[in-house]
């Protein structure tokens, strides 16, 4: 029998009864469910799906650990936007249709080699400066050659699923979120090249702050875990070993469902 991971949101859905109902819906079905409030990447494995309640910051949190464990994870949109969503709450019964590969869509992550430590990134990392929005400089090194030395208020690197996030707010492109590549975008820059550079999905960037001393730089992963960036330290950027996969229930193309979400 199947057993899916449900996770819920205690601030979205306080009383638990859409939690329930998913709980109710996937019994109908003969799948077998288990709340779990603590979703560590421990916590998942074994599970067929994980089923999270949420907005797009809540799936972006639990589809890095399910990626780890090979787990999918199907979203349920309570949130605002739900790009990264599989379906409405007034659909759950779709639930019922996951199967053993035909609804996944596959997508890239990126990670941060920091101190000796590794971090991952479903949307992006971005480097920026922690205090106020002043001007920084990185050094950027692709495959161990110099790209650029970059003057802005932050510097992006995108995977294709973020492309459509702070990337194209800040006048990069929009890429199909199934691509293998890197999307390296400089905001507000001050000197220089203002465009987006794309990089082949195995190209590894060696960051080096460059900044003046009396900046204080972070490295930011998903919006979130800001990171201090010393002046003079290297970090690395490279593609993650580990790929998220995102239940899909139809064929639509992602340029319709960017626009219908964002209601455009």
């Amino acid at each position: 029998m199947k057993r899916f991971a449900v996770i819920p949101n205690l601030y979205k859905d306080p009383d638990l009864k859409i939690t329930e109902k998913i709980k109710k819906t996937l019994a109908s079905g003969g799948i077998g469910a288990d709340v779990i409030a603590e979703y560590g990447t421990d916590r998942l494995k074994g599970y067929d799906c994980a089923v999270v309640l949420g907005g797009d910051g809540t799936i972006l949190d639990v589809a890095k650990k399910a990626a780890v464990c090979g787990v999918p994870v199907a979203g349920i949109n309570l949130g605002r936007v739900g790009y990264l969503s599989s379906v409405e709450p007034d659909g759950i019964e779709k639930l019922l249709e996951i199967g053993d590969g035909s609804h996944y869509s596959e997508r890239m992550m990126l990670s941060l080699l920091y101190r000796g430590e590794e971090y991952t990134a479903l949307n992006d990392f971005v480097v920026s400066e922690a205090r106020a929005a002043r001007m920084i400089s990185v050094d950027v090194k692709a495959h161990g050659l110099p790209a650029y030395e970059y003057c802005c208020t932050a510097l992006i690197f995108s995977t294709p699923t973020g492309s459509s996030g702070y990337n194209v707010s800040a006048g990069g492109p929009v890429l199909d979120p199934e691509l293998h590549c890197t999307v390296v975008t400089p905001v507000c820059p001050h000197t220089g090249a203002s465009c987006s550079f794309v990089y082949g999905g195995e190209t590894e960037f060696a960051l080096t702050n460059a900044s003046s001393p009396d900046k204080t730089v972070m490295i930011s992963s998903d919006g979130a875990l800001d990171l201090p960036f010393s002046l003079g330290e290297t970090v690395t950027v490279r593609k993650s070993p580990y790929k998220v996969r995102l239940i899909r229930f139809d064929d639509e193309p992602f340029t319709k469902t960017l626009l219908r979400k964002m209601k455009i």
